[in-house]
């Protein structure tokens, strides 16, 4: 009896990590469908506020491991409670410039500063979310529950990522500031509930840390993440590229208007975000495989469906968003977990690095774009490419990780 009392709160707080951890999928696609009237309401273009959030997501390079190592020294729970408050802090500028440069175009530069401090301030601190909600996760399941913790926080990021797009649609109903003034309220209401939460058991790794100081010193991550942090890179390079590629992939084999292929990239988003949740749900937190068979079967679903966007038919292109939406949600949870069981007093350091590869991918993906101009197909044939590698790694490491899990 009080083994399940004790373990009631703990699923609770579980909860709520993980829907802090939702903010930053229902704040990353939020604000991409805010994006088109952000743009009509606002003195600036397109390529200005691509640049503008790039801006954030560039910083999320140094302050990931940064935020991690910090929460690895200091506990996750003040790492969690700044990246909340940065990113009210960053929205609430967002809005309040956007309207003024709506209001009073003639002072751009004064405005478009505003827009760049606002998304510095979202790139230094909101970097440390997820790594540190990875750590508190970790520290409230166990090191033994490490696969639960992380899946925990993994769905959060996925429900994020599918209510996102529906809050924004719906709010720009009312305003178009409506979705800007969601993601200030939002992570307000969510720092209320953090603070209230108790700080999770925690050990400093501060003497183990004096007694080496040469993994003290360490600035790069070391060779044996090499493999996690390379399936990172290309997985989200692979899926961002594919997300950059799906208009004019589908202009290719139908004869569609402009809007009718945004109805479908929104229908195919949408897919991909369900049955990732879906999948984590159902397959990874009821614990239905083991880490290496996720890790082997997510490189083999994510060639799979890569493979399928090579056809001619869009009916193909919706199992093939399937296939490779399992594939990339079997393989987070697994390439995470492996990783951080590699040195585990480091857990919050090492889920930063990871963060830092995913946004390598992304930008990595951004520079690829550009192979649709050659041809629509080539970024497929990059993705295939890719997810080839991440397939050899999972392989490759079958034997050490067994063996390793076996200790």
């Amino acid at each position: 009896m009080t083994h399940d009392t004790s373990r009631t709160p703990h699923r609770f707080h579980l909860t709520l990590i993980g829907l802090i951890a939702a903010l930053m999928g229902i704040g990353q696609n939020g604000l991409l469908v805010s994006l088109p009237f952000l743009v009509e309401h606002s003195a600036f273009g397109l390529p200005t506020w691509s640049i503008v959030i790039a801006i954030g997501s560039f910083l999320f390079l140094p302050s990931a491991p940064f935020w991690g190592s910090f929460s690895d020294r200091n506990g996750p729970k003040i790492v969690v409670l700044q990246s909340l408050a940065g990113m009210a802090v960053s929205f609430l500028l967002l809005l309040i410039f956007t309207a003024l440069s709506d209001t009073f175009s003639e002072q751009t530069y004064l405005w478009l500063a505003g827009l760049v401090v606002a998304r510095i301030i979202y790139g230094c601190t909101v970097a440390g979310m997820v790594p540190a909600s990875q750590h508190w996760a970790i520290l409230l399941c166990g090191s033994q529950n490490r696969l639960q913790a992380i899946t925990s926080v993994s769905i959060g990021l996925s429900t994020g990522r599918l209510v996102g797009p529906l809050l924004a649609m719906g709010a720009l109903k009312l305003h178009i500031y409506a979705p800007l003034m969601l993601m200030v309220a939002f992570p307000v209401i969510a720092l209320l509930g953090a603070c209230w939460l108790p700080k999770p058991a925690f050990a400093p790794k501060a003497d183990s840390e004096k007694t080496s100081p040469h993994r003290k010193s360490r600035k790069l991550p070391e060779m044996i993440l090499l493999p996690f942090l390379l399936t990172g890179l290309l997985l989200c390079a692979t899926v961002a590229l594919l997300q950059y590629s799906l208009s004019p992939l589908i202009g290719t084999i139908t004869t569609w208007t402009t809007d009718a292929i945004s109805q479908a990239i929104g229908f195919l988003l949408t897919l991909s975000a369900g049955f990732t949740l879906l999948t984590q749900v159902l397959v990874i937190k009821k614990k239905k495989l083991d880490i290496n068979t996720m890790y082997r079967l997510g490189g083999v679903a994510l060639l799979g469906g890569f493979v399928f966007f090579l056809n001619s038919t869009f009916w193909i292109f919706t199992i093939a968003m399937v296939v490779t939406s399992i594939g990339a949600a079997l393989l987070v949870p697994a390439y995470t977990s492996m990783a951080t069981q590699t040195n585990p007093e480091q857990s919050g350091k090492i889920a930063g690095w990871i963060s830092m590869s995913h946004t390598l991918g992304y930008g990595l993906a951004s520079l690829l774009a550009s192979t649709v101009v050659i041809s629509p197909q080539l970024p497929v044939w990059v993705c295939i490419g890719s997810a080839v590698l991440v397939a050899g790694i999972a392989f490759t490491l079958r034997k050490e990780n067994e063996v390793a899990s076996v200790i």
